[in-house]
């Protein structure tokens, strides 16, 4: 799709894994191409088992805003907005 813009590269998802640790939670980001990729990055990161949450959203810097403005423009361009 040539609507999409991506932060890092060419990476289409941004997964943030939080774990406890003996000086308080710390935060891990990774930039993903396939969800099903996040399995191996859990299993050879810090000890799942301290895992608190995983957080994963696409990879946008302009938070959807552009990708959503031009569906709008297609859609107004098509008579369906």
């Amino acid at each position: 799709m040539t609507n999409v813009v991506a932060l890092h590269g060419d990476k289409r998802w941004k997964a943030v894994l939080e774990y406890q640790h003996e000086n308080g939670p710390i935060s891990i980001e990774h930039f993903l191409e396939e969800i099903s990729e996040l399995h191996l990055i859990m299993e050879h990161g810090p000890d799942w088992n301290m895992l608190i949450r995983c957080t994963v959203t696409l990879n946008r810097p302009d938070g959807g805003e552009d990708q959503n403005s031009v569906e709008k423009a297609w859609q107004s361009e098509r008579g369906s907005g």
